[in-house]
């Protein structure tokens, strides 16, 4: 997190004007001196960050105190370097026009060359049309488990013992106790007993096979056998399951959307750089960088 910030008050120190002094209706954030930032350079700089940064401040209000004080540091700072001459030393200023041409860069290829690219609800649709088999949605199942724990390493009788209390708990069961209220009772499966057993939904796949082979072949609201993992014993109750699907087109238009977007902007960036580069006559020998004499 510091090293995010870090990152912000650099950028800030880029475009802050400072005002000398702040008209009696502004609401002043900080002050160094006589220089003021007001509450709405604060906002004004924080709206040049890219959307995540914004929503991850609005969501975390402290937040904005910490790169405020950020901010005020790297100025106080700043300006003890420039009164000590570190703005004229010469690797200091050849730094500073590097990282200025640089941010110039970024930010054009940003602000100019990416805004051109452009994906119409068309192209989205025709992407989706095409690309089928990307969204497609594998058969589901959603389950509850109850675990008898008896790991592979467990002696005969210890096994036994737990075989039985799984034989216990399915009699249980078929004469109609309540198998959520069961599980959060009696199952080993700490990560699940207080959800009453419930695994979700899973494909396959996804969970050891033994477990997923029951849950498949058994029909919703039915319990299976008792099943044998490297676990222990387990028994479990079909919820519900999903047929394979596609996902519909709303529910993916807006990241086909930005995939095709991104895939436009590197085209755009990457015809520009290359035309840029040929323009200005560049030449550039990168062998002579790891030459030896």
């Amino acid at each position: 997190m510091r090293k995010l910030f870090l990152t912000f008050g650099i950028l800030f120190l880029f475009c802050l004007s400072l005002q000398a002094s702040a008209s009696a209706e502004e609401k002043v954030v900080a002050s160094i001196g006589d220089q003021k930032i007001t509450l709405s350079d604060f906002t004004r700089l924080t709206g040049y960050l890219d959307k995540d940064k914004q929503e991850m401040l609005e969501k975390n209000p402290s937040l904005k105190e910490s790169l405020l004080r950020q901010i005020v540091q790297s100025i106080v700072i700043s300006d003890i370097a420039i009164q000590k001459g570190f703005a004229e030393k010469p690797d200091i200023k050849e730094q500073l026009d590097y990282f200025r041409k640089s941010f110039l860069a970024n930010e054009y290829l940003r602000q100019d060359i990416s805004q051109k690219a452009m994906v119409s609800e068309g192209d989205t649709m025709s992407y989706y049309e095409t690309h089928e088999t990307e969204f497609e949605v594998p058969e589901m199942v959603r389950a509850r488990h109850i675990l008898i724990k008896a790991p592979s390493s467990a002696s005969e009788d210890e096994k036994k013992t737990a075989y039985e209390k799984a034989q216990n708990i399915l009699e249980r069961i078929h004469a109609g106790e309540d198998f959520a209220q069961i599980a959060s009772e009696m199952s080993d499966d700490s990560h699940t007993k207080s959800k009453g057993g419930d695994l979700g939904f899973f494909a396959r796949g996804r969970i050891v096979k033994p477990i997923e082979d029951a849950a498949f072949s058994t029909e919703p609201g039915e319990v299976s056998v008792i099943v044998e993992t490297q676990f222990g014993y387990h028994i479990l109750k079909v919820e519900e399951k999903k047929d394979p699907a596609i996902q519909p087109y709303e529910e993916v238009k807006e990241k086909i959307k930005q995939s095709l977007l991104q895939e436009q902007q590197k085209t755009k960036m990457t015809e520009f750089l290359e035309k840029a580069m040929e323009d200005a006559h560049v030449q550039m020998h990168p062998e002579l960088l790891t030459k030896t004499e």
